[in-house]
Parts: C-alpha cells; structure tokens; sequence
C-alpha cells in the first residue's frame, strides 16, 4: 500500500470520527411528566442546545477539468506570456482558475455567458 493511499484512508477514518462525536439532540420528557422545580436563581436567558450538524470543511475543495491537448498548449502560451508581461517566474493554472471562477461568481453578465455557451456545446 502507498504512502498515499495510507494518508487518505487515515483522513477518511479522521472524518468519519469528527462526524461520530457531533453530540445527538437530547429527547425532553413532556411536560406533565416533569417535576415542577423551584428557581434557584433567575435565568437571563434561555439555553440554546448545539445542533447536530457536520463540521464545515476545513480545506478547499479540488476540482480537476480535462483539455485538449491543444486547449492545454495555449493555455501554457498564455501563462508564459502572462508571467512575462507580470514580472514573474510563473502564472500556474491554478491562479488562473481560481481568478476566473471569482469573476465568473461575481459578474452577472458574464455568468449569463457562460450559460449560454454551456447550452450551446450540449445540443
């Protein structure tokens, strides 16, 4: 078994433990079943119990996408040519995606775009 294989199966099992000790709602006996108690000491608000949720993921989510090889081609062109007008070593794919993704989130219009691109390669 790989090293890596032996890291995913351990994140798995540490996952599934995090999801096992989120606390299950506690069952409240009615109302006529309960001993009246005398305040002790007044309470300045209710108690607000912890809801049985999953814990929010922790890191980000990776996404992979296919190209062509030429698609990928150009792709490496224009992180080249980015990189030398920018001033830098590299401008990797990754910053590009995530750059396009904020853009594509933020701008209506070009969120409509998109759409209709989509539609327009599937029939």
């Amino acid at each position: 078994m790989s090293a890596a294989a032996d890291r995913i199966r351990a994140n798995a099992e540490r996952a599934q433990n995090a999801v096992k000790k989120v606390p299950e709602p506690v069952a409240q006996e009615p109302a006529e079943l309960r001993q009246p108690v005398a305040p002790t000491e007044p309470q300045s608000r209710p108690q607000v119990r912890e809801q049985n949720t999953v814990p929010p993921l922790q890191r980000s989510v990776r996404k992979n996408v296919d190209l062509s090889p030429d698609q990928n081609d150009r792709l490496g062109d224009w992180q080249r040519a980015a990189a030398r007008d920018l001033g830098v070593a590299r401008v990797t794919a990754q910053e590009i995606l995530v750059v396009l993704v904020e853009r594509l989130l933020a701008d209506p219009s070009l969120s409509s775009q998109v759409k209709r691109e989509v539609l327009s390669r599937r029939t």
